[in-house]
């Protein structure tokens, strides 16, 4: 029997749900669930007791009375299913799985190719905060994409659909291995150069890039990416100015066989043929003991860029990579869970053209890049004492090589014979956390720790001439360290009032050596720092909750090598303060997030380019975001849905190191004053096969590409619609998607090249209109 595991449902194993000792899985329990959605009362029962629930049938659509009292979880899960068809099963100390009760005089759920069309969407468990959380009763701002519910395979799929997904979300689009994602209007600049990210990039339990852009991990066998809005210094360190991406990977399923297999074809117009295939299994290794979770995939996305003598399509992407998750449960109360992963991004040539009103087409050799991604990841998760326990460890190596023309005349470097500049980079993130946390039920919800990352970046550049001679150029190592403890809680002073609280106290060191012909130059710094958060929220019952959030967040200073008093930049910090409602109302069908914020951005830190086009990092003054956010879901039925999401905000320079004048209106690079997205989606039952359309449009409003004198350069506004079809053959799930249907060359992303920049308008137009079928067979 194929078995559908739920964790938007239920937090479950797959998802890190919190286990209980042998001794405390009977133990009597708060509990209180509302009545309602037996879907949401199930996920609420879940969080409360700590127990993980698998699906072996569909959830029927039924209204439940409310289950109060002091019991054991396997007697509230009883009272909760009584009469509604089907039962819980133990599986294992704190793992049950849901089945059809025989005995029970009730109808048989409906089958998955005929949703019953009152059946409220259900709510989905998030951990980005540490602890397993309802996200309608989160009081932050924070916002999932579900890959799965794409039209795309995951093999293709990637932090720029996320962006599409999530209203808040930029990412810069210079191609997948080499972006940099900011959070409402938290961008400090368009190049990648030596600053710590203001977006901290998370994979499950552990961090895995500092300084380095996000390196264009595909999203496959992924449950979902959780996007936290807003500084999360408390919880995250250094460097989460804007938020965190943390992507989930589902995890090893004991007991259970289970397997996918997706195969798509694509074609790009003006452009080439592409594809993708990619496989998951899952297999058991001992009963209720151990399980094996192993994923591989593969794509290669068609070229559109011609590069004249060099050939056609040239910009064309290949991506290799895989994942091997084990989870052993030695004890009740222990589960251990050991990944490896990798992945490889070679890019023939970069997308970015000169004319991008006549054609796609560029001068001069191409620009290739590739990105190498290596991860070792361990969490080890148990109670003791009646108190969670979790130590979580990862190691991430990420390689990375761009090419730039030089061979043009008006190249920034000037060098007789120059050809072309070798960037290379080599990062490293240890990432270590010990934590301790309340067990669900408890009055007080809390969770506590300590920390310590290890960054290491080594950079080089070299330029190649045209008779095949080498000349290093440009050569940075830095190594950071950073220790921390931490504490975050929430109690419910009042009945329908709970209060919020959290800090993190540091200590980042910092050598920098950097060694370039104009300023070579050395230093070390130590900042110790601390980082509060404070937030309350208010019950308005089932219709959701209102909130208050204040928060901050630190990035250490370093070298700059453009700053002839100092010779440094300066640690910056965000403030950011958060007023928002999640209101669900109409039983469900309605759904709306809506967030003023207000960001004060001190001594931002920016990267920019120097004269030579090499990339440094100085503090260019005083910022404000000011913005407004609203997210909107309307499901009638389960058959059709709507989302829409706009976000109006105002990121400017407002102060120039110095107190020095600025010119009129300095907007932060690359955020949009106005945003907005529009997407749905509509199934047809056709006879035991379900065919289900869909659309989504986003509108991205004008923006500019950098406060720098000179490179102020504006990227009008445009639009990205796609469409597309998914059908259900019960066997096999069909896809079809028309990325860019409108087939619009809009300028995303106006740069390319350092070197040329100055002197030649670069423009990165959007992807032209692409036509993908993807075939997903499961088993």
């Amino acid at each position: 029997m194929r078995y559908f595991w739920a964790p938007i449902l239920a937090g479950s194993a797959a998802l890190h749900a919190v286990p209980a000792t042998a001794r405390d899985r009977d133990r009597p329990q708060n509990v209180s669930t509302a009545p309602g959605n037996l879907s949401d009362a199930l996920s609420s029962l879940a969080i409360q007791t700590g127990i993980s629930l698998g699906y072996a049938v569909p959830i029927p659509a039924r209204k439940v009375k409310a289950v109060r009292g002091r019991m054991a979880p396997e007697r509230a899960l009883d009272r909760l299913l009584r009469g509604t068809g089907i039962r819980a099963v133990r599986i294992g100390p704190t793992t049950f799985r849901i089945v059809l009760d025989a005995r029970a005089p009730v109808a048989r759920p409906a089958p998955r190719s005929s949703p019953d069309p009152d059946r409220p969407a259900p709510d989905i468990v998030i951990t980005g905060r540490k602890l397993p959380e309802l996200l309608s009763r989160t009081a932050a701002p924070i916002a999932v994409y579900v890959p799965s519910d794409g039209g795309l395979p995951g093999a293709v799929t990637g932090e720029a659909d996320a962006g599409r997904a999530i209203d808040g979300l930029l990412v810069a689009g210079r191609g997948a291995g080499a972006d940099r994602a900011f959070i409402r209007g938290l961008a400090d600049s368009p190049f990648n150069g030596f600053s710590q990210g203001t977006v901290s990039v998370q994979l499950d339990e552990g961090r895995i890039t500092y300084d380095a852009p996000e390196p264009g991990l595909r999203l496959v066998d992924v449950a979902r990416v959780e996007v936290l809005k807003g500084p999360q210094g408390p919880l995250y360190g250094t460097g989460a100015l804007g938020g965190v991406y943390r992507v989930v990977t589902n995890r090893p399923v004991l007991g259970e066989y289970q397997g996918s297999a997706t195969f798509s074809v694509s074609d790009v117009g003006a452009g080439g043929l592409g594809g993708s295939a990619e496989a998951t299994v899952n297999a058991p290794l001992l009963p209720d003991l151990a399980a094996l979770r192993v994923t591989a995939y593969s794509s290669l996305e068609g070229g559109w860029i011609d590069q004249g003598a060099f050939g056609g399509r040239s910009n064309q992407t290949r991506v290799m990579g895989g994942r091997a998750s084990l989870r052993v449960v030695p004890a009740d109360d222990w589960t251990v869970d050991v990944t490896i992963a990798g992945q490889r991004l070679d890019a023939r040539n970069g997308g970015y053209v000169y004319r991008i009103a006549e054609d796609l087409a560029r001068d001069g050799p191409p620009e290739p890049r590739y990105t190498a991604f290596r991860l070792a990841q361990a969490r080890v998760a148990g109670t003791l004492g009646g108190v969670e326990i979790v130590a979580a460890t990862s190691q991430s190596w990420q390689d990375q090589e761009d090419r730039y023309d030089l061979s043009s005349s008006q190249n920034a470097l000037q060098l007789p014979g120059a050809r072309m500049w070798r960037d290379r980079r080599a990062y490293r993130v240890f990432d270590q956390e010990l934590r301790l946390s309340s067990l669900p039920g408890s009055r007080l919800s809390w969770t506590a720790g300590a920390s310590y990352l290890s960054a290491s970046t080594r950079a080089t550049g070299q330029v190649e001439f045209a008779d095949g001679a080498r000349l290093p150029y440009f050569a940075l190592h830095r190594g950071v360290a950073e220790t921390a403890v931490f504490a975050d809680g929430t109690y419910p002073v009042l009945p329908r009032l709970n209060v919020s609280a959290g800090f993190r106290l540091f200590r980042s060191s910092t050598d920098d050596e950097r060694q370039e012909p104009s300023t070579p130059g050395s230093a070390a710094r130590t900042l110790t720092g601390f980082t509060p958060n404070l937030s309350a929220s208010y019950d308005l019952g089932e219709t959701g909750i209102v909130y208050l959030r204040l928060a901050s967040a630190f990035r250490p200073g370093g070298l700059d090598p453009g700053n002839a008093q100092t010779g440094r930049y300066r640690a910056d910090e965000v403030r950011s303060l958060d007023i928002g409602t999640k209101i669900r109302s109409a039983g469900g069908r309605v759904a709306l997030d809506a967030s003023l914020y207000v960001v004060r951005w001190s001594d931002v830190q920016s990267d920019y380019l120097e004269p030579d086009g090499l990339i440094a990092t100085r503090n260019a003054g005083d910022a404000n975001v000011t913005g407004v956010e609203l997210t909107a879901t309307y499901r009638p039925d389960s058959r059709l849905e709507f989302s829409a999401g706009v976000t109006a905000q105002r990121a400017r320079l407002t102060r120039a190191v110095g107190g020095a004048d600025l010119p009129k209106d300095r907007r932060l690079p690359l955020a949009p004053d106005l945003a907005f997205r529009l997407s749905g989606a509509r199934s047809f039952d056709l006879g035991g096969v379900t065919l289900k359309p869909s659309f989504a449009i986003n509108v991205v409003g004008a923006t500019r590409l950098s406060f720098d004198d000179g490179l102020d350069r504006r990227m009008p506004a445009y639009v990205d619609a796609h469409a597309g079809a998914m059908v259900d053959l019960k066997d096999l799930v069909v896809r079809l998607d028309v990325a860019n249907i409108l087939g619009l060359r809009a300028d995303t992303y106006a740069y390319g090249n350092p070197f040329t920049v100055r002197a030649l308008p670069q423009y990165t137009p959007l992807r032209p209109r692409t036509m993908t079928v993807a075939v997903t067979h499961d088993f």
